[in-house]
């Protein structure tokens, strides 16, 4: 292998300008690269503090619900209370595509549910879903020593869809107990695949913008690399070049006068204020 030192001064130059060259195109493509791996950790960030600001949003509004119903069927005969309870959540809806709803239940059985009636007095204490999830069975027992912070269940369930009938979804479920009741619990959810849509779409919004800086910003660079950096650089290798080739012809010459080889020494010019130049002046001088 040729060692770098023993390289001509021109092969020194031109890999000089190839690494940077190279090293500018590296950085481009990284960049490039890795636009996606920060998208999709952009995502991942923004979908965890999506789904903690749902979570906490169905929690307070599952808590008022739960004490507000508490307080309204309090000392009521237990069917007066589910009456009370079941036309108060009938209409309720939320979410864009109205898929967000509260349902109730005693223990492991549902008394008030807008969108399954067919469920309505049935023990859902073996009900799992499709991921083998005991849904109401989870739910219950965290209505019942619910903290802080909230405690979630996470299960696939029906969702009603927009043109009435009834598909399945990913859903993070939230459980109260409902005061003054005997083991009622009012629960709602929000469906992940809205939170996706949702997260996707907040994603956008704020990579989008960042991408696209970072594309003109590489955009730019290319362009002033090409329109300056490559034109200063043929010219400074221009330049050097004939600076180096002249001096050294001139010292050549030089010395083959000294040497009694040449009767009369012919230097060429080199009309530059540069070291080459002052080099080449104390030659002829």
């Amino acid at each position: 292998m040729v060692s770098y030192k023993n390289l001509s001064l021109k092969l020194k130059i031109l890999s000089l300008v190839s690494g940077s060259i190279v090293s500018f195109v590296l950085l481009v493509g990284t960049i490039t690269y890795n636009e996606h791996k920060l998208e999709a950790m952009a995502e991942t960030k923004i979908a965890h503090a999506i789904q903690t600001e749902v979570e906490q949003k169905i929690k307070l509004s599952t808590d008022s619900m739960a004490y507000a119903l508490g307080d309204l069927v309090e000392g009521l005969p237990e069917n007066e209370q589910i009456a009370i309870i079941e036309k108060a959540i009938e209409r309720f809806r939320f979410e864009s595509d109205k898929s967000g709803y509260y349902f109730v239940y005693k223990e492991y059985v549902p008394v008030a549910h807008p969108t399954r009636k067919d469920l309505l007095g049935k023990s859902l204490y073996d009900a799992k879903d499709s991921n083998g999830v005991h849904y109401v069975r989870d739910l219950f027992e965290t209505s019942k020593n619910q903290d802080e912070k909230g405690k979630f269940v996470y299960f696939t369930f029906s969702k009603p869809l927009p043109d009435g009938t009834l598909g399945t979804a990913q859903k993070v479920g939230y459980a109260q107990k409902i005061p003054h009741t005997q083991n009622m619990w009012i629960s709602t959810g929000v469906y992940v695949d809205t939170l996706d849509a949702h997260t996707k779409e907040v994603t956008t919004e704020i990579i989008v913008p960042i991408f696209d800086s970072i594309t003109n910003i590489v955009w730019i660079s290319i362009i002033v690399f090409v329109v300056v950096f490559t034109p200063l650089v043929f010219i400074f290798y221009t330049n050097l070049m004939r600076s180096v080739n002249a001096l050294s012809s001139n010292i050549t010459n030089f010395f083959q006068y000294l040497n009694h080889e040449i009767k009369e020494p012919h230097f060429k010019p080199l009309d530059t204020k540069d070291e080459f130049g002052k080099m080449e002046r104390a030659i002829e001088s």
